[in-house]
């Protein structure tokens, strides 16, 4: 065995290696630290390195064909761009500390480990692993609908984000797409593989009638059957290896007995079909079976009508309208020259992510200016021509007797007009004063205290208070729902507020209470504040 020399080493001048997650036949998997990200970009990477000479020396038809098969995973995980399917963030060729040149991938990293370690520990409720199977369906199904058999769908390649909150379809390094050969070829895993390309089927002695029949085709099927194997694992805990290359024929012993056992076992059944014509052929007719089957017997099944559409009609097109990380280069495996620094090595292109900033909050007193054009008025009447005729026509009048009817209601409108305009300044600067008030008493308002109920209150989000959460609330990176999620404040949990932007605040964690999760990475974050009082 001849490993990969990357440990406490910088690859291409961007990703510094911290530690070595696993190895294959002829691959390494390392967590890495990208040093170019910023923002809301992942700050930790994995490289799948690929390493031909892990197994010791190869032909080079062999070497053709492991990297034929790491570029091909590449162009799967391109065409496959969904919420349920792991991201594709770089690649490169590089030279180890050994000079050895190896291509390597740069993948989402996933800490919530995956489906095998979650389901061994204990039997998921039927509930929660419906919650699951619908996320694996989503991202099957799309991939699907972009000609992309995964062929290896197994609980191991099912990987979950930090709050295990999403899973992600992983491993498209034996994926078959079907635009390019849709031929059989052995591959997967014993318990999970269908007999269709099961690794360890043995082709018989040839048959010369069958050369005039059609090739038989890779189809959908074969995923299917993998995924009711996994539902079987994720439902009891313990891998079904009893029915390999067999069609599911009973559940274990302690769940036998639910009330939907039943009926989700002959789902499974004829998912696991040894025929891959009799299976279920596409994933949302699997899914939509399954989902019935589970449901109490209580409840009445009613046909699907406008507002209650059954996942099966939309399933996997999630992914042609969810927001994604921009798509990365094209994949091209070149081998550099024999000799080569490494500082040489052109750094690829980080996606940039682009944030929705919130509008800037309305102005107090937005008509408090609407004074002055009203006074602007008044002084352009008070020497506009009718007005100067006026006043010129009976300046020069020296007799003491009265002025005439309309010289005198000319006086008295003016006169009503001054005051109207008075009226409004004091009731603008009265409105002036008021406002400015309650924002000084807010300001001298103690945090703990709460605020007095008037006709016009002033906002209860400010900086320094210490409020509780009247509900659970989701505690994330940034000021809006598009930030990753760091933990869950359970209702009665207190916080003070360090930042306000919009409805969204920035709080330091001072107490946790009801079911809130482990906020491991910081004690602060983003919450809504409308969860606050």
């Amino acid at each position: 065995m001849s490993e990969l020399k990357l440990q406490q080493c910088r690859l291409d001048g961007r990703y510094d290696i911290l530690e070595c997650l696993g190895r294959g036949s002829y691959a390494e998997i390392y967590l890495a630290r990208d040093l170019a990200a910023g923002g809301a970009a992942p700050h930790y990477v994995v490289i799948k390195a690929l390493n031909l000479f892990l197994q010791g020396s190869i032909d080079h038809e062999l070497e053709q064909t492991l990297i034929a098969n790491f570029r091909n995973e590449a162009v799967a995980l391109d065409r496959v761009r969904h919420p349920n399917v792991i991201n594709r963030l770089g690649h490169g060729t590089a030279i180890d500390l050994d000079s050895r040149t190896f291509h390597y991938l740069v993948l989402e990293y996933l800490p919530g480990g995956d489906m095998a370690k979650l389901c061994r520990r204990s039997p998921l409720a039927l509930d929660r692993a419906l919650f699951y199977l619908e996320q694996l369906c989503e991202g099957l199904a799309y991939a699907h609908l972009k000609d992309v058999i995964h062929r290896d769908i197994k609980p191991q390649n099912l990987l979950l984000t930090a709050d295990r909150q999403i899973l992600k379809i992983a491993d498209f390094g034996v994926a078959k797409i079907e635009s390019v050969d849709g031929l059989i070829t052995r591959v997967g895993t014993d318990v999970y593989a269908p007999p269709e390309h099961h690794p360890s089927m043995q082709t018989g002695m040839l048959n010369t009638g069958s050369l005039t029949q059609p090739v038989t085709l890779l189809t959908p099927a074969a995923d299917i059957y993998s995924l009711a194997k996994t539902t079987y694992m994720i439902l009891t805990g313990e891998a079904p290896r009893r029915f390999s290359l067999k069609s599911i024929s009973e559940l274990p012993e302690e769940i036998a007995g639910e009330p939907w056992a039943e009926f989700v076992l002959r789902v499974l059944r004829q998912a696991t079909e040894t025929n891959p014509a009799k299976r279920y052929q596409s994933v949302p007719e699997f899914w939509a079976e399954l989902r019935d089957a589970a449901l109490p017997k209580t409840r009445l099944l009613t046909p699907p009508d406008e507002q209650t559409q059954p996942l099966a009609a939309t399933l996997g097109r999630k992914g042609e309208t969810a927001p994604l990380p921009p798509e990365p280069a094209p994949v091209q495996f070149e081998p550099p020259p024999t000799k080569r620094s490494m500082s040489d090595t052109p750094l690829p292109v980080r996606p940039r992510i682009v944030v929705p900033l919130n509008s800037s909050p309305p102005q107090l007193l937005e008509k408090a200016p609407a004074s002055i054009p009203a006074s602007s008025q008044s002084s352009r009447q008070q020497h506009s021509p009718a007005i100067r005729a006026a006043q010129a026509k009976h300046a020069p009048a020296k007799q003491p007797v009265p002025a005439p009817p309309p010289a005198t209601r000319v006086s008295a409108g003016w006169n009503l007009r001054r005051w109207l305009v008075a009226l409004l300044l004091i009731a603008g600067f009265a409105l002036i004063l008021l406002g400015t008030d309650r924002f000084v008493r807010s300001r001298q308002q103690s945090p703990t205290a709460p605020a007095p109920r008037t006709n016009f209150p002033a906002s209860p989000l400010q900086v320094g208070r210490e409020m509780l959460t009247i509900t659970n609330v989701n505690l994330r990176t940034g000021p809006n729902r598009n930030f990753d999620r760091l933990g869950t404040l359970g209702i009665g949990s207190r916080v003070r507020i360090l930042q306000v932007s919009g409805n969204w605040v920035e709080v330091s964690l001072l107490q946790l209470n009801g079911a809130s999760d482990a906020v491991s990475t910081s004690d602060r974050g983003w919450i809504d504040g409308t969860t606050l009082r």
